[in-house]
């Protein structure tokens, strides 16, 4: 839902960011834009031409894309590549939470990027981590 809600206005240019202003428990969150997807959203916007009102909008009748037709391009683009799993935004925002959480992010800054208002909403991810527990105990074993 919070993707639906993202207007024109919401792209911070300068920082290469977007503002979430209406994220989980109606609190605003800023996400800053990887390099390669901020060139694609640059391209998408110059081929908008300046409109304003929804980012995101359906081809046919210019109207702000739903959570429905977010699921079915999702969908879509999972059986392109080739997936069997079901694929739904949802299980994309899990992947993103728990691949940070795979590369040692901090706990408290992927809270921060979801827009948990707690770490322990954030813990859920810590089941994809096993082997980081008994790495954690060996590095206080280790010399400085």
């Amino acid at each position: 839902m919070e993707l639906c809600q993202l207007d024109v206005s919401d792209v911070d240019l300068e920082r290469q960011e977007i503002l979430v202003r209406q994220g989980k428990g109606d609190r605003a969150r800023r996400i800053p834009v990887p390099d390669a997807v901020w060139t694609i959203l640059l391209a998408y916007l110059a081929e908008r031409r300046g409109a304003r009102n929804a980012l995101l909008r359906t081809v046919q009748k210019k109207r702000r894309l739903d959570s429905l037709a977010v699921c079915e391009i999702v969908r879509a683009a999972a059986q392109a590549a080739g997936l069997t799993q079901a694929v739904t935004p949802k299980t994309l925002r899990h992947s993103f939470a728990t691949h940070l959480m795979d590369r040692g992010v901090d706990v408290a800054v992927i809270a921060s990027l979801m827009g948990h208002r707690s770490l322990q909403k954030t813990g859920m991810y810590l089941h994809s981590l096993p082997s980081h527990r008994e790495s954690a105990v060996q590095f206080l074993s280790k010399a400085p």
